[in-house]
């Protein structure tokens, strides 16, 4: 009989009033819709200007490092870029994969890095994008700078030929370790992703403390 009789309440509820919740409703998706759409612009000019802002600095301090150096040094400055841009990629497969229950008891323990480490499988989705695609892509674009360097140190004094040469093998080789080293450690990235992700919350807490 109670379910009967609220059925029948909400049926004899007048038209005007389905109406205007239905338009609270709309309202309310609307509202959230347009949020949405403002964080997404925000993230996305945000990542601009960093994506700016480190393409200068790394930039810089390649062509510092590679003005007028020999081949050595262009072949250290090319290793430190292919580290670094595995090492991004292993830290965004080992955030996007790692949960962050694992780290809840460890923080209520007040174990050193675990805060920081639930805030990083929080905010995964940024953080890996920011790793992964912002630093990996530019450390690849500035590659090709030195690269360039390595490749007329190579190539100096032997013609058309040996500079095409060079050049086509200094690519394939950056590439080839580049895309074959991803490949290679994202196993290892999943498979030990939390003892990385906590490793790294660990690290950071020397330069910023958890609160």
């Amino acid at each position: 009989m109670d379910d009967n009789s609220q059925n029948l309440n909400e049926n004899s509820e007048p038209p005007s009033d389905k109406a205007e919740k239905g338009a609270k409703r709309d309202a309310k998706n609307k509202k959230a819709s347009k949020k949405r759409a403002s964080n997404w612009l925000t993230w996305g000019i945000f990542v601009l200007f960093l994506s700016f802002g480190l393409t200068v600095i790394f930039s810089f301090l390649t062509e510092i490092a590679i003005s007028d150096s020999p081949a050595a040094v262009c072949v250290i400055v090319l290793l430190v870029l292919l580290v670094l841009n595995i090492s991004c990629d292993v830290l965004a497969n080992a955030i996007i994969s790692c949960k962050v229950e694992g780290f809840h008891a460890m923080a209520s323990n007040k174990i050193k890095g675990a805060k920081r480490a639930v805030s990083l499988c929080v905010n995964a989705s940024k953080l890996s994008s920011i790793f992964a695609d912002v630093i990996g892509d530019i450390c690849g674009i500035v590659s090709g700078a030195a690269g360039t360097a390595l490749v007329v140190h190579i190539a100096v004094g032997g013609g058309e030929v040996i500079e095409l040469v060079a050049a086509i093998l200094v690519s394939a080789i950056i590439g080839a370790l580049t895309v074959g080293g991803k490949a290679i450690f994202k196993h290892f990235a999943i498979k030990f992703n939390r003892q990385i992700v906590f490793g790294f919350a660990r690290f950071t807490t020397f330069f910023k403390r958890e609160k």
